[in-house]
Order: C-alpha cells, then sequence, then structure tokens
C-alpha cells in the first residue's frame, strides 16, 4: 500500500475553491466530511464511496457531488489504485449526494480542472442537479454540540459535562447527535481540527504551531490524525499552490 509521503498529488487553491489531484493512491480515507461542497472525478481505477449510508463504485468518467457537511468516505477497491480530482467549493447549492455519469459534464469538470476559471467552475455548479426536498434541522443539542467543539477546539467540555447540561444520559446524547449528524461526537472533534488546521497551514501557519492551535495533544498524534481524515501529510498540504483569482 502507498503511504501519504509517495503519492503523487497536488493541492491547487485560489479564492473560493481548492483542487486536489491525486494519482495512483491506495491511501483510504476515515469518514469525514467538510464545510465546502465537494464534487469529485475519478480518472483511473475504481472508487468505493459510502454517502449517508448509500454505497457508490465509482469508475473513470464519473462524477460524484457531497454536499457540505454530509459525511463520507471515498476508498480504493480491493487495494488496487486509483486516480482522481477533488474540488472543494464555496457555495451554498441545493445539491444532493450523487453520482453522474455525463460525458459532456466531466469534459467540463477537466476543463475546471486545466484553468481553474471562474467562468468554467460556474458553468459547472450551474450543471449540477438540484435537491428538491429540503434538509431536516439539527437537533438543539446536536446544534450546541457543534458550536461548542467547533469554538472550543483545544480544550473542550467533556461530553458527562454536556450531558448534564441538557438532563440526558451521555448515552442519549451521542445517539442523537450521530442520527442528526451521521458522526459521532469524537468524530465531529477530530474534523473540526483537522479542518481548523488545514485553514492555518493554507495561511502560512508553521506546522508545529498548527498542531497545537488545533488542539492535539502532540506533533504525532496531529499527523496521524490529519493523515486518518485528508490522506495527505500536513506538509504535503502546506505547500500546495495558491493562484489569483483573476479569470
Amino acid at each position: 500500500m502507498t503511504t501519504p509521503r509517495d503519492i503523487d498529488q497536488t493541492f491547487t487553491r485560489r479564492p473560493g475553491v481548492e483542487l486536489r489531484s491525486t494519482w495512483q493512491s491506495t491511501q483510504a480515507y476515515k469518514r469525514h466530511s467538510h464545510a465546502q461542497l465537494s464534487v469529485g472525478a475519478i480518472v483511473e481505477g475504481n472508487t468505493r464511496c459510502t454517502c449517508r449510508e448509500e454505497e457508490y463504485l465509482l469508475a473513470p468518467g464519473d462524477i460524484i457531488v457531497i454536499p457540505a457537511h454530509v459525511p463520507h468516505s471515498c476508498n480504493p477497491v480491493a487495494g488496487a489504485p486509483r486516480s482522481y480530482h477533488m474540488l472543494y467549493i464555496d457555495a451554498d447549492l441545493p445539491v444532493a449526494p450523487q453520482v453522474i455519469r455525463d460525458e459532456n459534464l466531466f469534459s467540463l469538470y477537466l476543463e475546471v480542472v486545466k484553468n481553474m476559471s471562474t467562468a468554467s467552475l460556474n458553468a459547472l455548479l450551474a450543471a449540477l442537479p438540484r435537491r428538491i426536498n429540503e434538509e431536516k434541522a439539527l437537533r438543539s443539542t446536536s446544534q450546541h454540540l457543534q458550536q461548542v467543539f467547533s469554538s472550543e477546539l483545544a480544550n473542550p467540555p467533556s461530553l458527562d459535562a454536556l450531558a448534564q447540561a441538557f438532563s440526558l444520559r451521555k448515552e442519549t446524547l451521542i445517539r442523537t447527535f450521530r442520527q442528526d449528524t451521521g458522526l459521532t461526537p469524537g468524530s465531529f472533534l477530530n474534523i473540526s481540527r483537522v479542518e481548523y488546521a488545514k485553514a492555518r497551514l493554507r495561511a502560512g501557519d508553521d506546522i508545529a504551531d498548527v498542531g497545537y492551535q488545533s488542539g492535539f495533544a502532540d506533533q504525532s498524534h496531529f499527523h496521524k490524525t490529519f493523515v486518518s481524515y485528508t490522506a495527505a501529510t500536513p506538509r504535503q498540504y502546506a505547500t500546495g499552490r495558491s493562484i489569483s483569482d483573476n479569470k
């Protein structure tokens, strides 16, 4: 199996969008989510994506759409390598998790990969099918947990303390959160820490400082957790290329 350091992958950024291009990787991801809309395209090999308990088998030419904050994992099939692009877009669109098999849309996606222009990205977003039904709102306890964990990454209150504040059993609090979000509170906290770390790395902060700022106990814990949720090392992510938004 390849390790993240062995993988040929790049991160290209401009305001509002990040492109990840990964080649011949057998690296798997833990179940995770992003604050951005994710749109992926398979170039080589096969990928098994699980999203909201639905499983999709993706092949070259397929596009997968994953709304913001929706837990998912996209991993190799039988340990075989695959190559793919992922776009992470700051766009609040009413889209549903779905696989799209359309040659014209795939060609448009590759045009975005090639030039990262505003025009091609807007054309891609306009072509994505919209969701019909509205999403169900989170219950107040789940909203509160998300807010607390997101704002207190370094020293969040314990689940026991949070459960007591809501006059609930801890097991009930965990079950409610998982039903609402598809994640355990612990997974959500780790994902929040990784997403915060990614933001600080994009801003140019020192890797050693970022691990501490994000609430990880030490550099080893930071590195291991970051890799498990991103299939990239913090250094690989930090050295991604930024381009100006002038297209």
